[in-house]
């Protein structure tokens, strides 16, 4: 499950770079309540909104969101100057966002200035420096008394407690309404990431429509050019005239390969003037009579077997009847 929301916020945050410009590392404007929470549920704070946001963060915290985080704190009576609380990290993990809202630098409430940092011109709608806000639903406060045996004290509780709820929907309302903004916020130990609201939705729609419609009129002032191209060639058929055709060699490849002589050494051509006369000898140039040669046919040589050889001695006279014929005469 983790796998399939961590595939499903890259392809978000890749929505909100190609259409408003987002780049890591991200700005986070972090809230009192996240703080809280991430406290709670004993969550490491940028780990745990790189693995939501799927790149590198930069958490921010305002000036007003600190002075709301340490009015809720009780004081230190040897200083006469709120505790600091644990769950909020030290600078150099959180650094301070510095806003100023009036001459006097004053403070003013949580909600409104988050909503002016993510949307300093109401006219434009405008998250002109890529903000991502992180919030979440209110914690009960140790000081709150909502289990205490005094009814006033527990409807006072319970009555500070519902107003941090409508603040907090406040701002998440308030930031759905601006185009841009990612939204944060923890739920049950989860971190999550919410979808594109409605106006994101339709900036994203207008911006692919937008892309759409420059990509079909390029096309179409490419097929204008190739139209004019060949209009001009018409009127004008002189630069159209093309000179006479070269007379080109056959292809290379369909001409048949000529056959490769071996070379003779000199044994071999000696050889071979040696054999010319007796070629001449047994097979016969003739002059005839008017003086021209006449060419011979080649005898063949005869092939002699063993059979007649031992014929030819069968048929010798010995030498015994020559003798006893000579003294019968």
């Amino acid at each position: 499950m983790r796998a399939k929301r961590s595939k499903k916020y890259r392809k978000l945050m890749h929505q909100y770079e190609m259409t408003f410009g987002f780049h890591e590392p991200y700005q986070v404007l972090v809230d009192s309540n996240f703080l809280r929470a991430v406290h709670q549920f004993k969550m490491d704070l940028i780990p745990a909104l790189e693995r939501t946001l799927q790149g590198k963060v930069k958490p921010l915290l305002s000036k007003c969101s600190l002075a709301a985080i340490m009015a809720a704190q009780p004081i230190n009576p040897r200083t006469n100057n709120p505790f600091r609380p644990q769950h909020l990290p030290p600078p150099t993990v959180l650094p301070l966002r510095h806003c100023s809202h009036n001459e006097d630098d004053t403070p003013i409430d949580e909600v409104e200035c988050l909503l002016s940092l993510l949307c300093p011109n109401t006219e434009t709608m405008r998250n002109k420096e890529h903000y991502t806000l992180a919030t979440a639903e209110p914690v009960a406060l140790a000081h709150d008394e909502l289990d205490s045996n005094d009814a006033k004290k527990r409807r006072r509780a319970e009555a500070a407690f519902n107003e941090r709820n409508e603040k907090s929907s406040a701002l998440r309302s308030g930031a759905r309404s601006i185009p841009g903004v990612p939204i944060v916020y923890v739920k049950r130990s989860v971190m999550v990431l919410e979808p594109l609201s409605i106006p994101s939705e339709r900036v994203r729609i207008g911006v692919e429509k937008g892309k759409f419609k420059t990509g079909v009129q390029a096309a179409l002032d490419v097929v204008s050019n190739l139209k004019r191209k060949r209009d001009d060639e018409e009127e004008d058929p002189v630069s159209r005239t093309r000179g006479p055709k070269k007379a080109r060699g056959p292809n290379p490849l369909s001409m048949k390969k000529p056959k490769s002589r071996a070379k003779q050494t000199p044994d071999q051509e000696g050889k071979k003037t040696k054999s010319r006369p007796k070629e001449s000898e047994a097979g016969g140039d003739l002059d005839n009579a008017d003086g021209e040669t006449t060419s011979m046919p080649k005898t063949k040589r005869k092939r002699r077997h063993k059979n007649t050889k031992t014929e030819a001695d069968s048929t010798e006279i010995p030498a015994e009847s020559l003798t006893t014929g000579g003294i019968e005469d």
